[in-house]
């Protein structure tokens, strides 16, 4: 349910990333919520009328979908564009299957650091950037800063202003 809830969630990101029991679990609800969705439009509407429910699932899941599958591929540090085999008729199956089975990039790849990873939050962040210049070079200092940009911790906004900081005490 958890995973389900986190992609409907990060509706419209594609970037990060989402492990395969992300991937699988929100499929499972997502074809659960189809299953349900046409056993109630037989018993309301009657088996001769079309699936309007089913209709209305698919419309409401199909960006996460999209976004959910983007990230997977991330998280097998492989190309979203990856996700553009899918609209091929029976390499779509395949192709479904696999991008759910690769297997996770340990620690952080060029999309982000693995989902769940414990990283530090910008409290921590800032006091990195804010050590007295006894604990660490300059040169060290904004090392961390750049990890902690790149793992996503801290924004391009917030990198600059610690940058800044850094800089100044620096120079004292």
């Amino acid at each position: 349910m958890n995973a389900y809830l986190d992609a409907m969630r990060r509706y419209f990101n594609f970037s990060g990333r989402s492990t395969r029991s992300q991937y699988w679990m929100f499929a499972l609800a997502v074809i659960l919520l189809g299953i349900i969705a046409i056993v109630l439009d037989a018993a309301v509407l009657g088996s001769s009328r079309p699936a309007g429910s089913m209709a209305v699932v698919y419309v409401v899941h199909l960006i996460p979908s999209i976004a959910v599958t983007v990230r997977r591929l991330h998280d097998a540090d492989k190309r979203g564009w990856l996700i553009l085999l899918l609209l091929i008729p029976l390499v779509n199956l395949i192709c479904y299957v696999v991008f759910g089975c690769w297997a996770s990039t340990p620690g952080t790849n060029r999309f982000g650091p693995p989902v769940g990873a414990n990283a530090p939050d910008q409290a921590t962040a800032a006091a990195t950037a804010r050590e007295p210049a006894s604990t660490g070079t300059m040169v060290e200092r904004l090392e961390k800063l750049t990890l902690l940009r790149a793992s996503g911790t801290i924004d391009d906004a917030e990198f600059q202003r610690l940058k800044v900081d850094v800089m100044k005490d620096s120079g004292r």
